[in-house]
């Protein structure tokens, strides 16, 4: 098998895998209901929000609400942490990715647990170029964090690049059911599906 194919096989399978991971997470949650820990508030707080931007249908309230997540999605980052994330940013925008990724690199050193900084080092590898490295990464953060829309939309966005139309789709499909709002006229999911499919006859 080519390494091309291999890769599209690859990450098709990682596609499914985290689809199924999802599903089979929160089957296992409700099991598990009696036995787990006490969720912290915040933790209660970040599930109501996601079932609250899943069911909403305006896009300023989605906005508010993704606001909300991401925010709580960074908390808890030491100084540090955010220290480096900050500099890996700049050097994004002084279009330094090798120093970027460096700081990245430091950052998911002290906070392994962090998802969003799986997701942060996934942007700075996609505008690299590193597309592989992007979706190892994504992986990760989606296994930590599989409600995150915005990991989804990032992963959809890669694997559009890798040229596996079907694989950006499902990505995409997941976006929508965790915020209906991301793609109201459906623009982007008719341009996937016509990448995966091609053109309706």
């Amino acid at each position: 098998m080519r390494s091309g194919s291999f890769i599209r096989s690859a990450s098709g399978h990682l596609i499914k895998g985290l689809l199924l991971y999802t599903a089979l997470s929160s089957t296992a949650a409700l099991c598990a209901s009696a036995h787990a820990p006490k969720k912290s508030p915040a933790d209660e707080l970040q599930a109501a929000l996601v079932v609250q931007l899943a069911h909403t249908t305006s896009a300023d309230e989605a906005h508010l609400i993704a606001d909300k997540l991401e925010s709580l999605r960074s908390a808890g980052l030491s100084p540090t942490t955010l220290l480096l994330l900050r500099r890996a940013r700049k050097d994004v925008t002084d279009q330094k990715p090798d120093d970027a990724s460096e700081d990245m690199n430091d950052a998911l050193a002290l906070q392994p647990e962090k998802a969003v900084l799986w997701r942060s080092r996934a942007q700075i590898r996609l505008v690299a170029g590193d597309l592989k490295g992007a979706v190892s990464d994504l992986g990760t953060a989606l296994q930590k964090d599989p409600d995150d829309a915005t990991s989804w939309a990032l992963l959809s966005t890669v694997e559009e690049q890798r040229k596996d139309g079907k694989a950006a789709l499902k990505a995409w499909q997941k976006v929508l059911s965790l915020n209906p709002t991301a793609d109201k006229n459906h623009k982007r999911l008719d341009a996937l599906h016509i990448l995966a499919y091609g053109q309706p006859t």
